[in-house]
C-alpha cells in the first residue's frame, strides 16, 4: 500500500510542479536576501517595505499574489512580479526535469543545479555580481553529483578525470579572457563570479561541454545585448553633456587656486578630445597658459602626466614628468594615494604606476626611473582588507575623520568593483555611521564618490540618488573641490571609458543547463550540418 502510494506519488508530474512552484517562494527569499547580506532562514519572511510578517495563507505560490491583488495586505505597495514569475519558473523547470530525467538519483542533482543557477541568474542580473555563497552552493552540487555518479547511478557525461578537465576547462577560459579584455579594454572585463561559476559547473559537464556551454551562453548574450549596445552608443554624449552641466553649475571657490584649476583643466583636456574640437583646443590653450612660469605642486603634476599621455601630448607628459623628477620623489604617501585613484579608466595602482614607469624608462629620467622600479618593487598599494571587523577595527585607529573617510571609501570601492553585494551594503552603513550629518564637507565627499563608484559599476539608479543628495548640499553650501572632481570623472568615465557592461552570469547558467542536458546531441546535429556543408 505504501509503496503503491509512493510510486504514484512520484510519478505525478503535478507533483513535481507543486514541489517546484513551493520550493520557488523559498528561492524567492535566497534572491531578495543573499546580495543584501540577510539570512535566509531568520527572521520570517516579511514584506520588505513594511516589515508586516507575512501569513502562511499569504505565502501561497502564486495564488496569494494573485488573491491579494499583487498588494501588501497591511502596507497596500505593490509586490514585484518578480515573486510569483520565480514560482512558475521553478515549478516548470521541476516538473521538465522530472519529464526529462523520470524520478531518479540525477533528478535530485539536475533539480538542484537548477534552483542554483536560477538564483545565480536573477541576483547577477539585477546586481552584475554573483554571491560567493551561490559559487560555493554550486561546487557543493558538482562534488556530490561527482560522487553520487561513481558511487551510485552513473549519470553525469564524463568520469572522475573528465571531470577535472571540465573545472580547469571552465577556470581557465574565462581567466584568459578576463586578462585579455582588461589588456584591451583597460577595466576588468570579466569578474571572478563568473570564472567560479564556469570551473565549478565544469566538473560536472567535462571540458567539451563546458566548451559548448560557454559557447551557448556567448551566443544569447551576444543577440539579448546587441540593440541594447546600439541605443547606448547614441545617448552617450547627451549624457556627458548632462554631467558637464551639473558640474559647471556648482559653486566651487576652491576652484579659483591655480594648482586646483590646472587639475581640473588637465581632466576637462581628456574629456574634450573625445567630446567637442574647439573646446578641446580652448581648454589645451587655456591650461598651457596657466602652467607658463608655474610649478604646479607634485601631485598635480602626476595627475597631468596622465591627462597629457591619455591625449598622446607626450612632450607635455614628459614635461611633467621632468618637473616630478626635478622636484624628487619624497612624499611616496601622496604618489601611492594619486596612483590609486581613477588615471586611465581605472583605480589601479600597479598598472598606473607600470605605465608612469615605462614613460620615464624610454625618456631617460634615471633618477625618477630607479625611484619607480623601487616602488613596483615594494608595490606599496594599500593593503586591502576583505572582512568588516578587521575593516571596522582599522577605521577606528585612525583619528582624522577625513584620513577615516578615505580608508572606508577605498574599501567601498573595493567591495563594489569585486562583487562584495552584501559586504558592500554594510560598509555603506558604516560609513554613514562615521560621518557627521552636519559636516558638509565629509558628507559631499562620501556622496560624490559614492556617486562615482556606483556609476562605474552600473548601478545608475543609486549614483542618481546619491548625486541628488549631493546636489541638495551643494545648494546649502559650496562643493568641495574634490567632490566637484568627481562629477567631471562621471562624465569622463561615461565618454572616454564606458563600456556596455554585460551581465554573463545569466547566460552562461543557461548555457550550463542547456550543455548539461542536450549538449551531446547539439554537438552531433552541429557536426552532422558542417559535414553536409563540406560535402
Amino acid at each position: 500500500m505504501v509503496s503503491e502510494a509512493s510510486k504514484v506519488l512520484f510519478s505525478s508530474w503535478y507533483i513535481y510542479l507543486i514541489f517546484g512552484m513551493i520550493f520557488g517562494s523559498f528561492l524567492n527569499v535566497v534572491i531578495y536576501r543573499v546580495p543584501n547580506g540577510l539570512s535566509i532562514v531568520s527572521p520570517p519572511s516579511s514584506c520588505p517595505k513594511c516589515g508586516h510578517n507575512i501569513k502562511w495563507y499569504e505565502n501561497i505560490p502564486v495564488v496569494s499574489w494573485i488573491f491579494l491583488k499583487a498588494k501588501c495586505s497591511s502596507c497596500g505597495l505593490p509586490i514585484s512580479f518578480e515573486y510569483p514569475l520565480v514560482e512558475l519558473v521553478s515549478g516548470a523547470v521541476t516538473a521538465g526535469l522530472f519529464f526529462y530525467a523520470g524520478a531518479s538519483v540525477e533528478l535530485i542533482f539536475y533539480v538542484a543545479l537548477a534552483y542554483t543557477l536560477l538564483c545565480i541568474m536573477i541576483i547577477d542580473f539585477k546586481t552584475y555580481s554573483i554571491p560567493h555563497g551561490l559559487n560555493i552552493t554550486l561546487l557543493i552540487v558538482s562534488v556530490l553529483a561527482i560522487l553520487a555518479d561513481l558511487f551510485v547511478n552513473e549519470f553525469l557525461p564524463v568520469d572522475l578525470a573528465g571531470s577535472l578537465f571540465g573545472g580547469i576547462t571552465g577556470f581557465g577560459i574565462l581567466y584568459a579572457i578576463q586578462k585579455i579584455g582588461k589588456i584591451i579594454y583597460q577595466q576588468e572585463a570579466m569578474g571572478m563570479g563568473d570564472l567560479f561559476l564556469l570551473g565549478s559547473a565544469g566538473l560536472m559537464l567535462g571540458p567539451k561541454l563546458t566548451l559548448a556551454a560557454f559557447i551557448i551562453g556567448s551566443l544569447l548574450a551576444v543577440i539579448s545585448y546587441a540593440v541594447p549596445s546600439v541605443l547606448n552608443l547614441m545617448k552617450r554624449k547627451k549624457e556627458t553633456h548632462r554631467f558637464l552641466s551639473i558640474a559647471e553649475k556648482m559653486n566651487c571657490p576652491e576652484i579659483k587656486n591655480t594648482d586646483n584649476n590646472a587639475d581640473i583643466l588637465g581632466l576637462k583636456l581628456q574629456l574634450f578630445r573625445h567630446l567637442n574640437k574647439e573646446m578641446f583646443g580652448k581648454a589645451k590653450k587655456e591650461l598651457l597658459e596657466l602652467l607658463k612660469g608655474r610649478e604646479p605642486v607634485p601631485e598635480v603634476c602626476v595627475r597631468l602626466f596622465f591627462r597629457f599621455a591619455a591625449i598622446d601630448d607626450n612632450i607635455n607628459a614628459l614635461e611633467m614628468l621632468k618637473k616630478i623628477e626635478s622636484a624628487g620623489i619624497s612624499d611616496t604617501k601622496m604618489l601611492n594615494k594619486v596612483l590609486c585613484e581613477d588615471l586611465i579608466g581605472y583605480d589601479s595602482y600597479i598598472d598606473n604606476l607600470k605605465l608612469m614607469h615605462k614613460f620615464a624608462v624610454e625618456n631617460s629620467l634615471e633618477k625618477l626611473s630607479s625611484s619607480l622600479t623601487e616602488m613596483i618593487r615594494l608595490n606599496c598599494s594599500v593593503k586591502m582588507f576583505n572582512s568588516l571587523p578587521e575593516i571596522r577595527s582599522e577605521a577606528d585607529k585612525i583619528k582624522n575623520k577625513a584620513d577615516r573617510l578615505d580608508f572606508l571609501l577605498l574599501h567601498n570601492r573595493y567591495f563594489q568593483f569585486n562583487g562584495y553585494t552584501s559586504e558592500q551594503k554594510h560598509m555603506i552603513e558604516m560609513i554613514e555611521k562615521a560621518i557627521d550629518p552636519g559636516d558638509a564637507e565629509l558628507m559631499q565627499k562620501y556622496l560624490s564618490d559614492t556617486a562615482l563608484v556606483y556609476y562605474k559599476d552600473f548601478f545608475f539608479k543609486e549614483s542618481e540618488i546619491a548625486l541628488e543628495k549631493l546636489k541638495r548640499t551643494a545648494n546649502e553650501s559650496p562643493i568641495s573641490f574634490d567632490s566637484l572632481k568627481n562629477i567631471y570623472n562621471i562624465a569622463l568615465f561615461r565618454l572616454v571609458f564606458f563600456k556596455q557592461r554585460l551581465a554573463f552570469g545569466p547566460f552562461l547558467s543557461a548555457g550550463i543547463m542547456i550543455s548539461l542536458l542536450w549538449g551531446e546531441r547539439i554537438i552531433n546535429s552541429y557536426a552532422e550540418l558542417l559535414e553536409r556543408i563540406i560535402e
